[in-house]
């Protein structure tokens, strides 16, 4: 007996060709890797205008900025460089940093590393966004909050 004639359900090309008409809102997020040869990953900023943000971040927290042609540098023990793949954010302090190591790898930072007391960490700002801004932001309230230890 073929399926027509027992009545089952719609076949896969049915369902596909729905949900193609259903969720038009997917081709928002691109091509699937697939279909344009490509690996997929995430978009990458331009670094200097990562580099311009992070001081801006920095300066409307309080922060001093100290600028030379391809890096920033906060007294306080943050260093960010221009690279070709994003920018290095260094930040050490003599008391264990407010992070783990997920908090270096969040969406548009990479690379991320922390020493074993916790006191030195490491990523890489590939696109600026809400986990960078983040990151800044806990190391300076960090910092702030032990001055006087």
């Amino acid at each position: 007996m073929k399926d027509k004639d027992r009545g089952l359900g719609r076949g896969l090309d049915d369902l596909l060709a729905q949900n193609k008409m259903d969720l038009p809102f997917l081709s928002a997020y691109g091509p699937a890797s697939e279909e344009d040869g490509e690996e997929t990953s995430q978009t990458r900023d331009d670094p200097v205008e990562i580099l311009e943000a992070m001081v801006r971040h920095a300066r409307s927290l309080g922060a001093e900025v100290n600028m030379e042609k391809n890096s920033m540098s906060i007294e306080s023990g943050l260093i960010a460089t221009i690279q070709e793949s994003g920018v290095l954010l260094e930040m050490s302090h003599h008391t264990r940093l407010p992070f783990v190591p997920s908090d270096l790898v969040s969406p548009g930072l990479t690379s991320g590393t922390i020493n074993e007391q916790g006191c030195e960490a490491k990523t890489v700002v590939e696109s600026w966004g809400i986990e960078a801004r983040r990151t800044i932001a806990r190391f300076l309230e960090h910092v702030e909050i032990n001055l006087d230890e």
